[in-house]
């Protein structure tokens, strides 16, 4: 049976400190030996101008998860000003002096609120095979100018519209009908056996990964729903990829976690009155706004660290 997961977006909280003054509760911190040196006050804080690093990248990644952070290329390991203005907007939460540097205070602070919010979301994961059984997504691609991918329920009803990139004209998006037979989880970056990937190098797992932190497999013509670097949103909403269809790195998230699994039925839709219909059921329930790029960015601390997100297989009996 498949892992299925399944959350809806907590409060942030930062629970009082519990343990010895240097234990860290989130893997992500655990791992970095510059963040857990520096709690250990074995290693200076962190502060505006620190050399680019993946410690700084870390602490982004839980700053955007809890929202202090804005968007979602502010997660790039450079200590700017963005980066200073939520550490200082987190420290106000918090409670604790607006230094605009991850010292050890403020880092056991980011630590316990990313771990109840991790928690929060683990407890809310949803039974294997709930999700398969509710929904099903609809890919309209009827108008390569203005492409959505839509979530229906088994009852009509359009649940949720997301932005997505299918194939542009030299590279299409093959198929109909089809069954995710895998979700995958960090997963490193192949470069495929095509000319327009020639010169291109494996990219490890991770935020800056060409397909993202997680992939719904579509089980044929190597194409998958996926996410994408923030480098390449805009082109959402428009045939763009080489025949995937591509999400916000965010949005993918909340994909897998609130409406899809293994063994979710995708249906491809090349039809201008079909893709008129869904339009229309969702804008009766909505308006017209489309899910914002960084819904979902809840789930990305967890994802990157680990602690959220299993790689599932579904196999009809």
């Amino acid at each position: 049976m498949p892992v299925v997961t399944g959350t809806n977006t907590p409060k942030v909280t930062t629970p009082p400190a519990t343990g010895p003054a240097n234990s860290l509760g989130c893997k992500a911190f655990q791992k970095d030996v510059t963040l857990s040196g520096i709690v250990a006050g074995k290693v200076e804080p962190l502060a505006k101008g620190a050399p680019k690093s993946e410690a700084v990248k870390t602490a982004q990644c839980a700053l955007f998860s809890l929202g202090f952070l804005a968007k979602r290329n502010g997660v790039d390991g450079a200590f700017g000003p963005g980066t200073e203005a939520a550490v200082k907007a987190f420290q106000a939460k918090a409670g604790i002096e607006e230094t605009g540097k991850l010292d050890a205070t403020t880092l056991k602070a980011l630590d316990k609120a990313g771990a109840a919010q991790i928690s929060q979301l683990k407890s809310q994961t949803a039974p294997a095979g709930s999700k398969r059984d509710k929904y099903e997504i609809v890919a309209d691609i009827s108008n390569s100018g203005h492409t959505r991918l839509y979530v229906v329920g088994k009852d009509g009803k359009v649940a949720a519209r997301y932005l997505t990139s299918p194939g542009r004209a030299e590279f299409p998006t093959q198929g109909t009908k089809f069954t995710v037979p895998d979700v995958m989880v960090r997963q490193p970056w192949n470069p495929p056996k095509s000319a327009w990937a020639a010169n291109s190098k494996q990219v490890p797992p991770g935020i800056d990964n060409p397909m993202g932190i997680m992939k719904l497999s579509l089980g044929n013509y190597s194409q998958y729903i996926h996410g994408i670097p923030p480098s390449e949103e805009p082109e959402l909403g428009k045939a763009a990829s080489h025949g995937c269809l591509r999400m916000s790195g965010s949005n993918i998230l909340e994909l897998g976690e609130k409406y899809a699994e293994a063994g979710t039925n995708v249906t491809i839709n090349r039809d201008a009155r079909r893709g008129n219909e869904l339009e229309a059921k969702f804008e009766e329930t909505f308006g017209a706004q489309d899910r914002p790029t960084d819904a979902g960015r809840e789930y990305m601390f967890g994802y990157v660290s680990g602690e959220l997100g299993q790689g599932q297989h579904y196999s009809p009996k």
